[in-house]
């Protein structure tokens, strides 16, 4: 695989993992401060995204945020549709989420990813609107002809799937999906 590409628009902004012909290209709503600080992805102290993960098989080893890069060895890329890190993803602006959308589907389209887990069931509805499909799982729509599949947000504010467990059923459907 490629090395890390970096997609600095300017001012700090998180680097994609990305590169061609991923297995899974795992695209989150938008990096967390403590994800714009250190620069790497998944970085907050309390998301759960890179035990999921371990848990669920797609690494030998547990990995750190500051390990992202490693993703790509594993034939794993990650990306956001917004790059702005923010406290809240409600801080972020309807034309950021147009920008971002638009932006992806570019993405997918050059690096195509086998798979595109869209990390969070909002993240679904922004990026899939009017799809009527609900909740996690597969689609039956794709992204630049690659397969989508929705993940629960890691996120330990997300009350419907409050619990590891409760997230880590849907990263082993996940990890089935793209074989």
């Amino acid at each position: 695989m490629a090395g890390r590409a970096v997609a600095r628009a300017g001012g700090g902004l998180l680097p994609d993992v990305l590169a061609p012909g991923l297995r899974v290209l795992f695209v989150g709503i938008n990096p967390s401060l403590e994800s714009g600080r250190v620069g790497h992805h998944f970085a907050s102290p309390g998301n759960p995204f890179w035990r999921l993960l371990h848990a669920a098989g797609f690494t030998p080893e547990l990995l750190r945020p500051e390990d992202d890069g490693r993703l790509l060895e594993l034939g794993f890329g990650l990306t956001n549709v917004c790059p702005r890190a923010t406290r809240s993803a409600a801080e972020l602006t309807r034309r950021e989420y147009e920008r971002g959308v638009e932006e992806l589907v570019r993405k997918v389209e050059a690096a195509r990813p086998a798979v595109v887990a869209l990390v969070g069931i909002t993240l679904a509805r922004i990026v899939l609107p009017g799809s009527g499909e609900a909740g996690p799982g597969s689609r039956t729509t794709s992204i630049g002809g690659a397969r989508v599949f929705v993940l629960p947000n890691p996120s330990g504010r997300n009350a419907a799937f409050p619990g590891f467990e409760h997230k880590l059923v849907w990263f082993v459907r996940l990890r089935a999906f793209a074989g």
